[in-house]
């Protein structure tokens, strides 16, 4: 009976904004429960990121993700929830504007609100540059003159790591050998000394 005495429109807003509400719940729940994005195994491209359509300077406005299948889920949730809750007080074309803007203006929000989680999640990355200075040990042999890469474990931002390293020294540092960190190769491999001062 309900059902019947909405508009045409009104029934297609109404099912666009439950069924994105719907898979909006549903990324929300999976989300808390620790199941987002990679760690979902039951889907190959879960975040499905259109990525050729989020290239600089398309749709990335200041670094921002607009296109993405969250991003999209929420311009459809709230506009056509917008949408339908002022198509009683004006005509559908301008409810439709209405809905339009207001769900541009979600999307946004949303992927505003992604890049802040990105950043707390990323925040607890180590930053290399943190271990110039520090010593540590050889774990896996670091080959003489840059001819190839070991690893060395280090305590950088209170964490213990092990990390891949290169070494300048005309001879190779082996195993359990007390280096010092000298700088960075790249953003993932330390430049290493011997620690002459044990």
């Amino acid at each position: 009976m309900w059902w019947e005495s909405l508009s045409g429109f009104q029934q297609v807003m109404f099912i666009i904004a439950v069924s994105s509400t719907a898979v909006m719940l549903i990324f929300l729940v999976l989300m808390l429960i620790g199941i987002d994005g990679t760690d979902f195994d039951g889907v190959d491209a879960p975040d499905l990121d259109v990525d050729f359509l989020n290239d600089e300077p398309l749709s990335g406005i200041g670094g921002l993700r607009i296109l993405t299948l969250k991003g999209i889920l929420a311009f459809l949730s709230i506009g056509a929830w917008s949408a339908y809750i002022f198509v009683d007080v004006m005509k559908p074309i301008f409810a439709s504007l209405i809905g339009i803007v207001l769900g541009l203006i979600a999307a946004y929000l949303q992927a505003l609100a992604y890049r802040a989680m990105m950043k707390l999640e990323s925040s607890g990355n180590i930053d290399y540059k943190n271990a110039i200075g520090k010593t540590g040990t050889v774990y896996m042999r670091v080959p003489k003159m840059n001819s190839g890469k070991g690893k060395i474990t280090v305590v950088v931002q209170e964490r213990y790591a092990e990390i891949d390293a290169v070494t300048d020294e005309e001879e190779d540092i082996l195993p359990k050998t007390s280096i010092i960190v000298t700088g960075l190769l790249d953003a993932t491999t330390l430049i290493i000394k011997t620690n002459k001062g044990e």
